[in-house]
């Protein structure tokens, strides 16, 4: 993708709906990371990529968070609703159906309008907004199985959601199977009979709580609970920086996000896996080629998450130390390693994750100080083969 102003673009898209972290998206800690994931699965045309260039048209999104689902990095993040009201709300709904979370996409509910118990569903604007850290909470808490039903997603406008559905369902199934969780999790097109409406009046307001609010009254009311909050626990919003700035070490700040965080507690709470390999979307395995390195160490500098992290021993050896469980896949390292002596597998052994596993890769003195003043003459005495070139 050519190199386009992400700073500017993305403060496009920041609204009630999709709030934007930027120093946490890889293209902007580097230019050279190939990630477009939200523009993939955007899907209402709001994040394109076109002419190799990233484009965004706020008026067309219509918050229904699939490009927050995707995002390795939580740099974008999805509200109305949040993560915590969504799950609280699945969990209340859940708890109504004998264990089974029912998770219905907004057009399937308009077609069966009065039909259904609201006490027992949860809807959506796009079962894209659906991601593992809910689906993993749901099998800590022991739920039984998890349903998404979609409505008619192959003629829908926003027909890309479910491809992200679909890629969420993969993984929690092979997580849910590796940590032998009998938990199902399901898409299907029909509605389970378990929720439909039982002599009960239909409650319009419950059924449209979590579509997208057309309400400027609700937005008002939301604003005013958040700074509510921020005044009671004294806490003050911090603006958001325009430039990633570097560390005292080196490296650009790093960030786990709080969805891989509660994924790995929920995890947890599920008790030991199978010690296997398993391929999800979520994580990946660092390996580099000693021979190709040529040590720069970038790859530690640009990590989001700190799952590569330099080293550097009093006697001299360096090197970076790998944390496959901070591993979020977002290939930036892979993208921007000079050498390409980089590679990022999404293999990964499962008990890796939950013990804190630490890769040592050590690696030879690099060529040039790139922290000396003079390095430029240094690499252009040897590629121009020439030892006459000084600086004045």
């Amino acid at each position: 993708m050519a190199p386009v102003n992400v700073f500017e673009l993305f403060e496009k898209i920041q609204s009630a709906d999709i709030s934007v972290h930027q120093q946490r998206c890889v293209v902007v800690r580097n230019r050279r990371a190939t990630c477009s994931r939200c523009a993939d699965a955007c899907t209402s045309g709001a994040i394109s990529v076109r002419d190799n260039e990233l484009e965004i048209q706020a008026d067309l999104c219509v918050g229904c968070g699939t490009c927050a689902t995707v995002c390795p990095t939580c740099a974008l993040e999805a509200h109305r609703p949040n993560d915590a009201q969504l799950q609280q709300a699945v969990m209340q709904a859940a708890r109504a159906n004998d264990g089974v979370a029912v998770v219905v996409c907004k057009r399937m509910v308009e077609a069966a309008m009065g039909q259904l118990d609201t006490d027992k569903i949860v809807a959506v604007e796009c079962l894209g907004r659906v991601e593992e850290s809910l689906i993993t909470a749901l099998a800590a808490a022991g739920a039984s199985s998890v349903v998404m039903v979609e409505g008619g997603c192959d003629d829908c406008e926003l027909v890309q959601g479910i491809e992200t559905a679909r890629a969420v369902r993969d993984t929690s199934r092979e997580i849910l199977d590796t940590w032998n969780c009998p938990m199902a999790v399901d898409i299907v097109k029909k509605l389970p009979s378990s929720v439909r409406a039982q002599d009960k009046p239909f409650d319009e307001s419950r059924r449209n709580f979590f579509f997208r609010a057309q309400d400027e009254a609700r937005l008002v009311a939301g604003i005013a609970a958040d700074a509510a909050l921020r005044e009671a626990t004294g806490e003050e919003e911090k603006p958001e920086p325009r430039f990633v700035k570097v560390m005292d070490d080196g490296t650009l700040p790093r960030f786990v996000p709080d969805r891989r965080e509660r994924i790995l507690d929920n995890l947890a709470d599920l008790g030991e896996p199978e010690d296997r390999l398993m391929m999800t979307r979520l994580w990946g395995h660092v390996i580099i080629d000693p021979e190709t390195c040529d040590s720069c160490r970038m790859c530690a500098t640009f990590c989001p998450t700190g799952a590569i992290r330099k080293f550097d021993d009093p006697d001299g050896t360096i090197g970076i130390n790998h944390y496959p469980g901070d591993c979020v896949l977002c290939r930036c390292c892979e993208d921007i390693c000079p050498t390409k002596a980089l590679t990022v597998h999404d293999e990964i052994f499962a008990g890796d994750l939950l013990s804190g596993t630490v890769e040592r890769n050590e690696m030879r003195p690099p060529k040039y100080d790139m922290s000396s003043p003079k390095k430029s003459m240094f690499i252009f005495r040897d590629i121009l083969d020439c030892p006459d070139i000084y600086e004045r």
